[in-house]
């Protein structure tokens, strides 16, 4: 007999088993997908707020540094003020206050424009004194002292209680003597007015003015004036910047303080020593400090919607001079509630201000 010996059955993939696989691959798939977007969307969030932080940073630094040499070497505290005559480009005269600081405010929360300014000189000196009293349109002036003197340097005359001040070139200085020539100016130039004898001759090198604002691109700009070309020379800081945002910081208590402190936050110079002048020299004087904030829009969309809320920083309450948080108004922006905002905010102290009787 023949003995037969069964086979075991081969069963193969089925069609069934086949959709099977495929959905769970594509299940896999876009579970993979979903993560890589969101990890890359989150990654491009991240890198953005820290691009926009490392600039923003980098930008409030250089301001810093800039306020905190604001007012350096501009002369006496009574030289505060007063209205600068000097020459630029081919012989035409323009005028400056001298204000180590200047906020001009943007209108209805638009971004502010800070304006400083401080001596180009290296190394400071005491202002030397006009020994002999000098009539506009000399081109020499007769010193105690003309120590550290050189050549091409700037020279600030100043003569207390006088509104107006004479921005000098040096061309030679006298050896042995104690005069200063320097470039004629044009007879428009305070034509007929006297500087007494003691005036103060400060030894500027240069004067170094300072301007820092946002163009319409967002961007914040840095600027320094060229006299030569009578025109603002700068580069970009920090882009994506939305606003800028400033104010002066006063000692407003009455009588002589021994010890600054700041009392009063103000858009504006306000009445500082309450003898009903507001800006005037003794107001200057109580200036002690800058505030200032800067806004930076992120530079990519929000993905979680459109719902941001305008950002906010401590400035002083208008008729207080309190600090409370305030709103920084954004939104002329495009769009604007679809982006995340950062604040970066910092007082300065102005040296050169409270150290201004040194």
């Amino acid at each position: 007999m023949f003995r037969t010996h069964s086979q075991p059955y081969a069963r193969g993939i089925s069609l069934i088993d086949l959709m099977v696989g495929l959905a769970i691959g594509l299940l896999a798939t876009l579970v993979i997908l979903n993560v890589s977007v969101l990890f890359e969307s989150r990654r491009k969030a991240t890198v953005g707020a820290a691009d926009a932080q490392i600039s923003a940073n980098y930008a409030l630094a250089l301001l810093e540094r800039d306020l905190r040499m604001a007012g350096g070497g501009l002369g006496p505290p009574d030289a505060f003020g007063c209205i600068i005559h000097r020459v630029v480009g081919s012989a035409t005269e323009k005028t400056l206050v001298l204000w180590p600081v200047t906020i001009t405010h943007g209108a209805n929360g638009a971004p502010d424009t800070l304006f400083v300014m401080s001596s180009a000189k290296s190394q400071l000196s005491t202002a030397a004194r006009l020994i002999a009293p000098y009539a506009v349109g000399s081109n020499t002036l007769t010193l105690d002292s003309t120590l550290e003197i050189k050549a091409g340097d700037f020279l600030l005359l100043q003569e207390t209680s006088h509104p107006d001040c004479l921005l000098l070139e040096t061309t030679a200085i006298a050896t042995g003597g104690y005069t200063v020539q320097h470039t004629p100016l044009p007879a428009s130039v305070l034509s007929g007015q006297s500087f007494g004898a003691g005036s103060a001759v400060i030894n500027l090198g240069g004067l170094h003015q300072q301007r820092y604002s946002l163009d319409a691109s967002q961007t914040l700009q840095n600027a320094y004036y060229d006299r030569i070309s009578d025109a603002w020379l700068g580069s970009s800081l920090a882009a994506n910047v939305v606003n800028l945002q400033a104010q002066y910081g006063f000692d407003a208590r009455p009588g002589i303080q021994t010890q600054p402190m700041v009392t009063f936050w103000s858009d504006e110079v306000i009445d500082a020593d309450a003898n009903g002048v507001a800006g005037n020299i003794a107001d200057w004087r109580r200036l002690l400090a800058i505030r200032f904030a800067i806004v930076v829009q992120h530079a990519r969309r929000n993905d979680e919607g459109c719902n941001a809320s305008q950002p906010v920083w401590l400035a002083g309450n208008p008729s207080t001079g309190v600090l409370e948080s305030t709103n920084i108004v954004i939104d002329s922006l495009p769009d604007w509630r679809c982006y995340r905002y950062r604040v970066l905010q910092t007082v300065v102290p102005l040296r050169n201000m409270i150290w201004s009787d040194a």
